[in-house]
């Protein structure tokens, strides 16, 4: 099992969608399709802001798309500079607690910091232990006390 990013194109555009939308199924929420089509062709088109990338699987010389990755830029006074987001992280049902996550994550930490990223964070649902041990293993350290919030501004 060999397991890479990859760049999407728009040939991978329509799996890109269907991934998303499982994953916003997976996770309770909305799926606007133009919505998510036009913030991936952001990302894709203006790279300093982030990276968006497929998980590929090559076995038996056979490639499957089974999952992707968004990875956003910022900036924190408290970690010391540009750091990275994982705004999104989703493997297919079929490919969770395979392994895949752990040939993923070193490589998303290689890109934060060939982008000059001082830390990456991320965000996991309180009542997801599996997900939080498995952050726990590549040491990734819960803030305690602190509550993430949103507000969606209109447009």
């Amino acid at each position: 099992m060999k397991v890479s990013l990859q760049s999407p194109s728009i040939e991978s555009m329509p799996r890109l969608l269907e991934l998303s939308k499982q994953m916003h199924d997976h996770e309770a929420l909305s799926f606007d399709v133009e919505h998510v089509t036009s913030s991936f062709s952001y990302l894709i088109g203006n790279p300093a802001h982030g990276d968006v990338f497929l998980i590929a699987l090559d076995q038996d010389g056979e490639q499957e798309i089974i999952g992707y990755v968004v990875l956003c830029y910022s900036f924190s006074i408290e970690l010391g500079g540009q750091i990275a987001v994982i705004d999104q992280i989703f493997l297919s049902k079929d490919w969770r607690r395979q392994g895949v996550g752990s040939h993923v994550l070193p490589s998303i930490e290689a890109q934060a910091n060939s982008r000059n990223c001082h830390a990456v964070i991320l965000e996991v649902n309180i009542g997801n232990s599996g997900a939080r041990e498995f952050y726990e293993q590549f040491d990734y350290m819960p803030r305690r006390q602190h509550c993430i919030m949103a507000k969606r501004l209109p447009r």
